[in-house]
């Protein structure tokens, strides 16, 4: 007879006396049970979701810690209205775990082969049941068509999740009823509609936004703000903005990160006015601009005012959409004052040439750079290695891969994340890099990538 070798551990037991008597407790050697529920519960937390359901079938342990590290959840459209579990009727217990296991692995497996039908609360309420440890909801995956029925699906988690402390989503239909009653969980919102705006109001924990327009974070009648302490914003600009910017600022001084893109030309008065606006959010850490057109000097000066005021920016991009005259290097003079500066990005729909990205060598403390234009100069990198020591991160887009090129990047010290984009199809050897490699001893990463095709 094959005898299974068998291990012992012990625990103690407390029959009445006074004596304690240690007792042996007998697991297979090739058991899981052997390792307790902590360390198990760790391993299954690298699984994805929805290999969960495929493996909690495996044991006991398994079915007991394989959703206990489940604390995000993002819901989208396929997921809340897949056909393959309509009409089953699940309930919770050992003896149909194998069952509701195979249908959702089922249902993930064949997502894209069905058609979506109604909204799946049956679905939902075992998700719920099975993950009682969610913190986060993200649903801003669920679209027009599904979304009045957020309200629903969140009440589904709510009576299950005790633990639940975010929620993401989007502004449609329903939003009142959402807010209502949820609204001091919502966290992060990327889209609003217009006639649901008033909703905000509702919102007090709010801290991340994305809003087409200034003025829909502001009550049409009263001209109330409806968004206040943000830490981060999306929002489109015009002329006439000015006015709501400043009510804006001066109630969300908590601002860390800003991200503008322009709606229209700008005049020579608007730049100016939205820098002096934004020179006043002293606690920001990262802005990103994204102009159609702008002139030189209206850049510099702009950059001074927001570089002299706000001293904790770290993070500063800009994508520049055209310029009249060509930009040369008193664009880019006031990075001088950046001194915190760690993360720089430039797109430019022209040419880089070396005067504009002089300032730049000046950064010293940069740890990640991207820079994209049609063409440029690769003499710019000309002692990269003691212009940028600490450099982690460098994208680049660039016309053709040259050994020039590859060499300067070969002479950063702290380089460990390279991507190069290029636009013209090349022919990519391994021995191309050897250099590269073997100079560049903490680089981890190269990505390569050619009219979007991923070559390397």
């Amino acid at each position: 007879m094959l005898m299974m070798e068998m291990i012992s551990s012990y625990f103690t037991t407390d029959d009445g006396n006074e004596d304690n008597r240690q007792q042996p407790q007998i697991y297979a050697k090739n058991s899981m049970d052997r390792f307790g529920d902590d360390l198990c519960g760790l391993l299954l937390s690298y699984l994805t979701f929805e290999d969960r359901f495929r493996y909690e079938c495996v044991s006991k342990q398994f079915q007991r810690t394989v959703f206990k590290s489940v604390v995000d959840i993002s819901i989208n459209d396929q997921l809340i209205s897949h056909k393959s579990l309509k009409g089953r009727n699940f309930s919770y217990n050992p003896m149909d775990l194998k069952i509701v296991g195979q249908m959702l692995s089922h249902m993930y497996d064949s997502l894209m082969g069905y058609e979506t039908t109604e909204f799946n609360t049956q679905l939902l309420a075992t998700i719920a049941r099975k993950c009682p440890n969610i913190q986060t909801i993200d649903c801003r995956g669920i679209g027009t068509k599904y979304e009045e029925h957020i309200p629903e699906m969140l009440n589904i988690f709510r009576g299950n999740s005790r633990h639940l402390r975010e929620i993401y989503c989007n502004l449609g239909q329903n939003s009142d009823q959402l807010c209502h009653t949820f609204g001091p969980l919502v966290t992060r919102i990327d889209r609003i509609s217009a006639a649901e705006k008033q909703s905000l109001i509702h919102c007090h924990q709010l801290s991340r936004l994305h809003v087409f327009s200034l003025s829909d974070v502001f009550d049409n009648t009263s001209q109330q703000l409806l968004a206040k302490n943000l830490t981060k914003l999306l929002f489109g600009y015009n002329s006439d903005d000015n006015q709501l910017l400043s009510a804006f600022v001066a109630q969300n001084q908590s601002l860390k990160s800003l991200v503008v893109f322009y709606k229209n030309n700008i005049t020579p008065g608007m730049f100016p006015e939205m820098s002096k606006q934004l020179s006043r959010l002293t606690q920001l850490r990262e802005l990103r601009l994204i102009s159609p057109l702008i002139q030189q000097n209206l850049l510099s000066e702009s950059l001074r005012t927001i570089g002299l005021n706000c001293k904790q920016l770290k993070h500063l991009s800009f994508e520049l959409r055209g310029y009249n005259p060509p930009l040369d290097g008193n664009a880019l003079l006031s990075l001088r004052c950046y001194h915190r500066l760690k993360r720089f990005g430039l797109t430019l729909f022209g040419t880089i040439d070396e005067d504009l990205l002089e300032p730049l060598k000046l950064c010293h403390r940069l740890t990640h750079l991207t820079l994209y234009a049609k063409q440029m100069n690769y003499k710019l990198f000309d002692n990269c290695d003691k212009n940028w020591p600490r450099l982690q991160y460098f994208c680049l887009k660039v016309i053709t891969i040259t050994d020039e090129l590859l060499d300067h990047i070969s002479r950063l010290p702290a380089l460990q994340f390279l991507r190069i984009v290029c636009r013209h199809d090349i022919d990519i050897k391994d021995n191309d890099f050897s250099h590269l490699l073997s100079r560049s001893t903490k680089l981890k990463n190269i990505e390569i990538r050619i009219n979007k095709v991923s070559k390397y």
